[in-house]
């Protein structure tokens, strides 16, 4: 017959009583870990918030040590490294971040980034495409646009722009992103097309019409703004 303990009538066995005395510092214990995980982190994205890449890796590389499966360090971590031109390094850690949370935008972008700086466009390109067609991504079509452009391909500069604006669908309540249109007028613009250009702002007006980024660009294009300034959306 097990031991009992009695306290109002209840009785609980005494090797429940030990598994929770023990469980309970176990417990404890992972609660800190996470915590100081948790810490460390926020301390490196502020870090990160203000380039200062080798403070941040200093904060996060005991994370990434101890707890390699947190996506969020392998991520800061990858771009401290990333700041610091370390592109082995951060390749290693952004690659480890991308398999842990492969839906995630930013670390997509960064990842390719990362790939374009040692010269891997093709591997960026076709990262970045995949992932803006599976998750109707604008900024994934605008970061690779931004690549293309840096590897002296225009074609693909362009194309990227107008697919970011084919995909830029706001949820309900909020507004379009002028972002994809801002960086289609620049293109068209630096390519010498100015209608285009002039064109691409007017829809950003209608969007955010205050925006000192596009009256200001309008202005310095010579488009007086009126009541007929913006323009529908779409390509």
């Amino acid at each position: 017959m097990p031991h009992m303990n009695s306290t109002h009538g209840r009785t609980f066995p005494i090797a429940l009583l030990f598994a929770h005395v023990v469980a309970l510092p176990m417990l404890l214990s992972g609660c800190k870990a996470s915590d100081s995980a948790e810490s460390r982190a926020n301390e490196a994205n502020d870090r990160l918030r203000y380039g200062q890449y080798a403070e941040a890796a200093a904060a996060i590389e005991p994370v990434v040590r101890d707890q390699p499966g947190d996506w969020r360090a392998q991520f800061a971590y990858g771009r401290a490294m990333l700041g610091q031109g370390k592109l082995e390094d951060a390749r290693r850690s952004l690659d480890r971040a991308y398999r842990l949370r492969p839906s995630n935008e930013e670390i997509v972008t960064s990842l390719a980034e990362c790939m374009a700086q040692q010269k891997d466009v093709k591997d960026a390109y076709q990262l970045l495409r995949a992932f803006g067609k599976d998750f109707r991504s604008w900024r994934a079509y605008l970061a690779l646009s931004r690549v293309a452009e840096d590897a002296g391909d225009p074609d693909t500069a362009a194309t990227s722009a107008m697919d970011s604006i084919k995909v830029n669908e706001p949820l309900p309540g909020q507004r379009a992103s002028i972002e994809p249109y801002m960086r289609a007028a620049d293109l068209a613009f630096k390519f010498g097309k100015e209608a285009d250009g002039v064109r691409r702002l007017r829809q950003a007006y209608g969007i955010i019409p205050n925006d000192p980024r596009i009256t200001d660009a309008l202005a310095a294009h010579q488009v007086a703004i009126g009541k007929d300034t913006a323009l529908p959306l779409g390509p």
